[in-house]
């Protein structure tokens, strides 16, 4: 079996000096975001989404793995018997590598899926899948793909098991496959589209704002700046895409974090409206983030982040508002 042939919900696979790497992005997009400086390198080379995907009827599996850099300190792998969640294996914090493994709960073959770390980058190697393990191949799949444009709440941040983000639990729910392109402390920008026809999505999320309010409030943009970059970047996106692919828009969730004075949240509601005006001007749809998660801390993980509970209470808000 080509090890490669496991990895699904990324563009490719390097080969690295301690194990294969999946990617997230093409080089170019990899070129942009290391030019935007280390934080956002590290968070656009992490792992989010990305699966390892086999059917074996081994009773014990277990394979190397290498950590690079981190955007937050934990290192999870959560295990899928049959398409059915069964554990989430969790390493010791900012571990520079180990050996996972697991053993299989039913007998005979199974589909294996382990979702990889959405905090590191991360490499495999030394993979014992059982004699008889074969990958499940990408291109027989039959699921759509569902493309996610975002920041940090799209990357996973923070919960805990790393298919309890929102973008996986969404596309699992709908079943879509999901190609997550969230990359932490990230904003509206057109030039991160250039290759976004290539990927052949089916349907795409796009999920910005928070960032941008952020830079907003401590007088870094504008927001006569930033409504004409919300527009480059819908015009660009609606050409990208055409007509013929869905395209839902999610304004900012609510948030305790830096946004706990009156001023601040009618600057975040205008910040909101703006958004939802440009996407509407393209005929995109808009998703009322403030909708989405509870308004209270016990859905975040820092005042800003979803934790797992939040996120899942996100994924399914946005499938109800998608239902009508």
């Amino acid at each position: 079996m080509n090890i490669e042939d496991v990895f699904h919900n990324c563009v490719g696979v390097k080969t690295e000096p301690d194990g294969l790497r999946p990617v997230r992005f093409p080089d170019r997009l990899l070129d942009l975001y290391r030019e935007r400086g280390e934080m956002t390198d590290i968070r656009a080379n992490s792992t989010a989404g990305i699966t390892m995907d086999f059917v074996t009827s081994a009773d014990t599996v277990r394979f190397d793995y290498a950590t690079g850099r981190f955007c937050r300190p934990f290192v999870t792998f959560d295990v899928y018997e049959n398409d059915v969640f069964m554990a989430t294996i969790r390493e010791p914090d900012e571990s520079p590598c180990g050996t996972v493994a697991y053993a299989k709960r039913n007998p005979g073959a199974a589909r294996l899926t382990f979702v990889l770390p959405y905090t590191t980058d991360v490499r495999i190697s030394h993979c014992d899948f059982g004699a008889d393990a074969r990958p499940v191949n990408a291109a027989d799949d039959g699921r759509p793909l569902m493309l996610f444009l975002g920041d940090s709440i799209t990357q996973g941040m923070t919960s805990l098991r790393p298919s309890q983000g929102y973008a996986y639990l969404l596309a699992r729910t709908l079943g879509f496959r999901p190609l997550n392109w969230g990359v932490g402390s990230y904003v509206f920008d057109a030039r991160t589209l250039d290759d976004v026809a290539g990927v052949g999505a089916d349907s795409i999320v796009v999920a910005y704002g928070t960032n941008d309010y952020t830079k907003i409030r401590e007088g870094e943009m504008t927001l006569e700046r930033f409504e004409a970059t919300v527009a480059q970047y819908m015009t660009t996106l609606r050409l990208v895409v055409g007509e013929g692919t869905p395209v839902r828009v999610v304004t900012p969730l609510w948030r305790s974090a830096g946004c706990s004075t009156d001023e601040d949240r009618a600057l975040l509601d205008r910040v909101r409206a703006t958004i939802a005006n440009q996407a509407m001007r393209r005929r995109f749809d808009v998703v009322d983030g403030l909708a989405l998660v509870g308004h209270d801390d016990a859905f975040l993980a820092d005042g800003l982040h979803p934790n797992d509970l939040g996120a899942n209470m996100m994924a399914n808000n946005i499938v109800r508002a998608m239902l009508g």
